[in-house]
């Protein structure tokens, strides 16, 4: 049923209908954004296509005018209003291009870039796990906004080239209707032969765009900062520039593959839109002028000039509807990502404060893993008002997975989380986030201000207590006190030759600080201590207990040093708990747990 329905999306996203309804949707970014934009475009339009038929009609006009004799006064008249409407348009069409176009494009971009940030937002986390997904969601972001300003030119061209093409045919008709017909039926077979060549060239950008993916992550792994010094141990250096040379054929190849038939295609085109109506046309004119004294010096030159003309109008209006099949192929991708719905989603939005979380009988797969195995199963807890837990484990035991299920990044594919006794999916994502602080193994530093990091936001003076308060109780004094402006140092070198860039322990403290800037009720620290030596884990880990006193803190670590505070400690294995209870508990039963623990602290002691 799927299959079928995508074929019958695919076939109505190749009419004429379906392009039509793709062009309005982007139009009315325009029409929401810049309404003026729509009335300067139609009138550069109006006045493009009445200068093409001023001048066909002042051709004819000066050519008979001279076989006649009119006097030259009358005649420097009609030039003088012809030359001055032409400076007047191309005045008006220079403030156009200069200075109206580009400030509507600044305006677009804000608009249009904003819109899709928000729905990036909204974006189940699942997306990013689905490559078709992803792929389409980085091409709407990348083509959206530029899409929305070369439509509207587009349509602006178009407008023309239709008012152009109807009146210079009604023209050239009243001449000689055999030239309309031969350059109608050459345009129009030229048309399906366009709509043909950009079916194949957008099946190979389709084709080339994993491709081309693949191709940019080693040219940002090469010249990015974060992989450096990576690239400078082992081979890596050698396996990514050998994938690149292996994905570059895999492009050679794909070209090769489209490239005969694109060749073909466009050099049928060429013959049928350049060579036939210009050549053809010119030849049959010349000798209707020679052969029928009825047709005067003047006609024949406008005959010509609007054979001529008409055929650029009709081949460029036909290119435009070309243009507008291959914008509504990429519409698709953005009406695709703007049109998602969410799965994580919920009614409640009054959450109240956090007294008791129960996960009963949980179960979970990614939605887009190969095998479809479960990474939790029956997962059963409890975690109460104020405690202290600690989930361990090697990696890979689930613990982390188990998180991202807590705060509602993923939906559980079985059994159910409650907060406070309600299934956490009755309530708002966004309302139920509000409750939790995270901090995540694969944290990331922002290029901001320190204080904007940790606030994870704007900051506003008020704020200050917050932030220092927070940065003393994430252990980060003694680095702040060596920044240039205190919690108005710029972070990273991104966009600041003067940004400070921190060690990875430096980074860490700032994403856990985050967690104490803001009245969180449950705190979860996701390996909160994994860039940082034993002592100022210790040292860290006693601090976050302290600034989290009263507050529920969920530590998930596979460091054994970080669970010794902890009131209840769950002990994952292969996406189950295999042990449970404090850490005396576990260390007097013996088991896997009080192994690793050995195992670790054995470490400790050799290392010092």
């Amino acid at each position: 049923m799927k299959k079928e329905k995508t074929k019958k999306e695919k076939r109505e996203g190749h009419s004429s209908i379906r392009v039509s309804k793709n062009i309005w949707f982007m139009l009315r970014y325009s029409f929401r954004y810049a309404p003026s934009y729509t009335f300067v475009t139609l009138g550069e339009a109006f006045g493009r296509g009445a200068w093409h038929i001023i001048g066909i009609l002042f051709l004819r006009y000066l050519f008979d005018a001279i076989e006649a004799g009119v006097e030259f006064r009358t005649v420097l008249f009609w030039s003088l209003l012809v030359a001055g409407y032409k400076a007047a348009f191309e005045l008006f069409n220079k403030w156009r291009l200069e200075v109206y176009v580009p400030r509507v494009r600044l305006i677009l971009h804000e608009g249009v870039q904003s819109e899709l940030y928000k729905k990036a937002r909204e974006l189940d986390q699942s997306c990013y796990d689905d490559p078709e997904f992803y792929n389409d969601f980085i091409w709407a972001i990348r083509e959206s906004d530029s899409r929305v300003v070369e439509i509207m030119e587009n349509f602006s061209i178009f407008i023309n080239r239709i008012v152009s093409s109807a009146v210079i045919l009604g023209v050239l008709a009243f001449i000689d209707w055999i030239v309309a017909v031969v350059l109608l039926v050459s345009v129009v077979l030229g048309f399906v032969v366009m709509i043909k060549i950009n079916k194949v060239e957008y099946k190979m950008e389709e084709e080339m765009n994993p491709v081309n993916r693949r191709l940019s992550y080693v040219d940002r792994v090469f010249y990015l900062q974060d992989y450096q010094k990576e690239l400078r141990q082992g081979g890596i250096a050698e396996h990514l520039r050998n994938s690149y040379q292996k994905t570059t054929g895999t492009k050679i190849g794909c070209i090769r593959k489209y490239v005969g038939k694109i060749v073909a295609l466009k050099f049928l085109r060429s013959a049928l839109l350049n060579l036939f109506p210009s050549t053809g046309v010119t030849i049959y004119l010349v000798i209707r002028y020679i052969v029928d004294p009825a047709l005067s010096l003047g006609a024949f030159s406008a005959s010509i000039a609007a054979s001529f003309k008409l055929y650029w109008a009709i081949t460029d209006l036909i290119g435009y509807i070309n243009k507008f099949h291959e914008h509504s192929l990429y519409i698709e991708k953005v009406r695709k990502f703007v049109g998602y719905e969410p799965k994580i989603k919920g009614d409640l939005t009054d959450v109240p404060g956090f007294e008791l979380l129960s996960i009963r009988n949980l179960d979970f797969a990614y939605p887009f893993a190969e095998d479809g195995k479960k990474t939790l199963k029956g997962i059963d807890l409890e975690i109460r008002k104020g405690e202290k837990v600690a989930f361990v484990g090697y990696n890979g035991a689930g613990k982390t997975t188990l998180i991202k299920l807590l705060m509602r990044l993923y939906d559980a594919t079985g059994g159910e989380i409650l907060y406070n006794g309600r299934s956490i999916t009755e309530f708002a994502p966004g309302e139920y986030r509000k409750h939790i602080g995270a901090v995540f193994q694969d944290y990331t530093v922002f290029a901001a201000t320190v204080a904007e990091n940790v606030m994870g936001g704007e900051y506003e003076d008020g704020d200050e207590e917050a932030v220092m308060s927070a940065l003393k109780a994430a252990s980060f004094g003694n680095k702040l006190n060596e920044l240039p402006n205190g919690i108005h140092s710029q972070l990273t070198t991104e966009f600041s030759d003067d940004g400070v860039g921190l060690s990875g322990g430096e980074s860490q403290k700032i994403a856990i600080a985050r967690v104490f800037a803001r009245p969180f009720e449950l705190i979860i620290m996701d390996e909160p201590s994994s860039a940082l030596d034993p002592i100022a884990e210790y040292e860290i880990n006693q601090s976050i207990l302290k600034s989290a006193e009263g507050r529920t803190v969920i530590f998930i670590s596979h460091r054994l040093s970080t669970t010794r505070m902890a009131d209840m400690i769950y002990m994952f294995a292969d996406g189950e708990i295999i042990e449970r209870g404090s850490h005396d508990e576990l260390m007097s039963k013996n088991g896997k747990y009080a192994e690793m623990y050995r195992v670790q602290s054995k470490k400790y002691k050799n290392a010092s």
